[in-house]
């Protein structure tokens, strides 16, 4: 029987604080020098950044996407599910942000979000500083997707549009599947993705499945953190 630790909520509004970095001012520096500007991704460098994660369930990425802005963190994550294996009665460290402690029910995702930190780094820059616009090319990528026949309802997850908006929703709302797929394949040919063997259990609260996307804004999601 499974005991239950409630990690509470977590949200991230549309507007996120812009990164404030102080600089020291030589007394020899030109009146000209000026901090460098944060990185703008392109339309289609966001959609490249987003593809690999672009067809999870919506509630799924309601946590990837914060977690992404915390790569260090990630590794703690992947390090703490390694120890776990060992001693199934260690319980992650309350330390760990809470969208990261979320994400260890998904192992898969950790894992694949550790074995790619340069990707993880990038996607969190653009979560933090272009927002809409990934929520944007989460979207454009979508429809991609759907146009190519690779993005469908199945067994395991249902597909909902709503005028340009469309949102992927388990199938059994207790139950999330993760799909492997080829980002570079599924936007061109039919190509419906294959899942991980394991179904992950998801918890709602206090949002409805598919609540996360429902205005094509990530509002945030909340899980719980589930342990043997």
């Amino acid at each position: 029987m499974k005991a239950f630790q409630t990690c509470g909520m977590f949200a991230i509004a549309a507007g996120l604080l812009s990164t404030c970095i102080a600089w020291a001012q030589a007394p020899a520096a030109p009146a000209t020098t000026a901090a460098p500007a944060t990185a703008q991704y392109s339309a289609d460098e966001l959609e490249q950044l987003v593809g690999p994660i672009a067809l999870y369930p919506d509630d799924l990425l309601a946590i990837i996407l914060p977690s992404s802005t915390y790569p260090l963190d990630v590794v703690k994550a992947q390090r703490f599910l390694e120890k776990r294996k060992v001693d199934a009665n260690l319980q992650p460290d309350p330390a760990l942000p809470e969208p990261v402690r979320n994400l260890l029910n998904y192992p898969d995702v950790i894992k694949k979000m550790n074995d790619d930190l340069d990707w993880v780094q990038a996607l969190g820059e653009a979560v933090v500083s272009q927002q809409g616009q990934v929520m944007d090319a989460i979207q454009s990528f979508r429809r991609k997707a759907s146009a190519a026949g690779s993005l469908k309802t199945d067994d395991k997850q249902i597909i909902v549009q709503e005028k340009e908006v469309i949102k992927v929703v388990p199938a059994d709302p207790e139950v999330i599947y993760v799909p492997q797929y080829q980002p570079s394949t599924v936007v061109v040919q039919s190509a419906p993705p294959v899942y991980y063997p394991t179904p992950y259990p998801s918890y709602y609260y206090p949002y409805a499945p598919g609540a996360a996307f429902a205005t094509g804004l990530f509002i945030g999601a909340a899980t719980a953190c589930a342990f043997n």
